[in-house]
């Protein structure tokens, strides 16, 4: 192979990642809506944390929700750890609607069952 066509296939595969990801106008709703239910379980993992919580509606039936949060290093700089979430907590969400799951979302910020209000550093997808 000769050296261009090296050059080309390097520039290719270190711009690969960038392909990888996706943007939050094209999965999520720009209007940001509220939910309070509890939590199930917290994915501290990259590249995006994951809440995961159950909420009950008024006839008592169950939903389970799937809500994308920043990344690990983001959430620290904003004052989360990995225990700042746990199973049986209940808090207030807030975030965008995912367009293609009824019940998904992406974490903007939260309210702890201490009152604070921890954002995730989330942009609103129409910004991106």
């Amino acid at each position: 192979m000769n050296f261009a066509k090296r050059v080309a296939a390097g520039m290719l595969i270190a711009c690969a990642p960038g392909w990888a990801h996706h943007s939050a106008a094209a999965e999520y709703f720009g209007e940001v809506k509220t939910w309070t239910g509890t939590i199930t379980r917290f994915a501290w993992i990259n590249p995006h944390s994951w809440v995961y919580f159950d909420m009950r509606d008024a006839a008592g039936k169950v939903t389970h929700w799937e809500c994308e949060g920043s990344a690990p290093g983001g959430l620290l700089r904003s004052g989360w750890t990995k225990e700042t979430l746990r199973s049986g907590m209940v808090v207030t969400i807030e975030g965008y609607p995912a367009k293609d799951r009824p019940q998904g979302c992406k974490v903007k910020a939260m309210r702890l069952p201490d009152g604070r209000r921890l954002t995730m550093g989330a942009d609103d997808p129409g910004d991106r």
